[in-house]
């Protein structure tokens, strides 16, 4: 009974103090001491299972997880790998630790995503991105609106399409909540997400937010009043946005994608120019992208993640990645035909962001934690009827 009682506190420390986490990183992208936080996590969470026999039990019946954790493995140990045939070996260390933490945190996801405190985890997602979103148009609403950039007092993504991308994940996840919760107040977040996401005048997760719910909303089972109300909102917010300088901004932006596409085709021609050279096992996982393009901008980075995957591991690598997103978009299909349409939304919105944008998916806690292993984590977790069901707090 005395052994029961230490690994239940095994396990109640690693999710509370995962859960903190999880809250913090939203804000604090990257920070040393929020990453203490996962250690401390994922220390108590190996501790459990391997102390643990009945949560060791729960962990083999989550045969999906497994699988897609599994594959996560092969094409982390694959790229880690790269490092040797790259010419950086020295990296392969700090590449297979980094990727040891990435399966933790998976694991780590999966079990709070099957449990009674999963839209608890939700809601702490929520309530960091929110509170990051607030924080930045309060201090940064000038420069992300005339430069779309931060400033040094930005403790979260840089980059404002990667902080657009948070927003949108919010969205989602707060749909999430209200869905199996019915708790309205959950859903005040919206407005303020998606107004950061209209400052950003990022296209691409906009594109991506509005692709994946539109194409994973079951239009037959919306009742008459449900679908007024979506259409009465569609018609407020375009007449806010368009009556707004940020809107006109905004419109501007989309009146500049056709020329815009130019510049990115620009850059995939060359990665692709360079992938050929290495087809079938890239140049390894340090190797980023070093040319001027035609505007006279130094460019680093594919602008694909899929292309990066491409460049840094071949045809080989490439083969794994793929095999991993597939296996997540047989799960996606599954929460979809579950009614979990949610969970299917918030995979396809990562699969569009990343068409043009990242380089790579493997380093310590960063936003592409938030913006790639989550929702690949969402698919992989099978709550029970029950679970999905319990209120925010349970």
């Amino acid at each position: 009974m005395i052994f029961s009682k230490k690994t239940d506190v095994t396990t109640q420390i690693a999710v509370y103090v995962f859960l903190a986490f999880c809250f913090f990183s939203a804000i604090f992208c990257g920070h040393t001491r929020v990453n203490n936080l996962f250690h401390i996590s994922a220390f108590f969470f190996l501790l459990t299972l391997a102390t643990r026999p009945e949560f060791r039990q729960a962990w083999l019946g989550r045969r999906a997880a497994l699988i897609g954790i599994a594959l996560a493995a092969y094409f982390l140990a694959y790229y880690s790998a790269s490092n040797f045939w790259g010419g950086t070996p020295e990296d392969a260390l700090s590449a297979l630790t980094h990727s040891v933490y990435i399966l933790i945190y998976l694991g780590l996801l999966v079990s709070v995503l099957d449990s009674p405190r999963r839209n608890l985890l939700l809601c702490c997602v929520i309530a960091g991105i929110t509170l990051l979103c607030l924080y930045l148009a309060w201090v940064d609403y000038s420069k992300i609106y005339t430069l779309r950039e931060t400033s040094d007092a930005n403790p979260g993504p840089h980059n404002v399409i990667d902080l657009a991308g948070y927003a949108a994940l919010g969205i989602i996840l707060s749909l999430m909540v209200f869905r199996d919760t019915q708790q309205k107040k959950i859903l005040l977040t919206i407005p303020v997400l998606l107004a950061f996401m209209v400052l950003t005048q990022s296209r691409g997760p906009l594109i991506a937010l509005l692709a994946a719910l539109a194409l994973t909303t079951a239009y037959r089972a919306l009742n008459k009043k449900a679908a007024m109300l979506i259409v009465a909102m569609m018609i407020f917010t375009a007449g806010m946005v368009l009556w707004s300088s940020i809107g006109e901004m905004l419109i501007t932006r989309f009146s500049e994608l056709y020329q815009q596409s130019f510049v990115r085709a620009s850059i995939w021609r060359h990665s692709l120019a360079l992938i050929k050279q290495a087809l079938f096992f890239g140049y390894g996982f340090d190797r980023e992208l070093t040319f001027t393009n035609y505007t006279g901008e130094f460019i680093h980075t594919t602008h694909s993640l899929y292309l990066g995957a491409l460049l840094k591991g071949g045809l080989v690598g490439f083969c794994l990645f793929a095999g991993l997103l597939a296996f997540g978009g047989q799960l996606a299909v599954r929460h979809l035909r579950a009614g979990r349409r949610l969970e299917a939304a918030l995979y396809l919105f990562m699969l569009i962001f990343y068409c043009s944008q990242g380089m790579f998916v493997i380093a310590n806690p960063a936003e592409f934690w938030y913006l790639f292993w989550f929702p690949l984590a969402m698919v992989f977790a099978q709550p029970t009827k029950g679970f999905v069901s319990q209120p925010a707090g349970a």
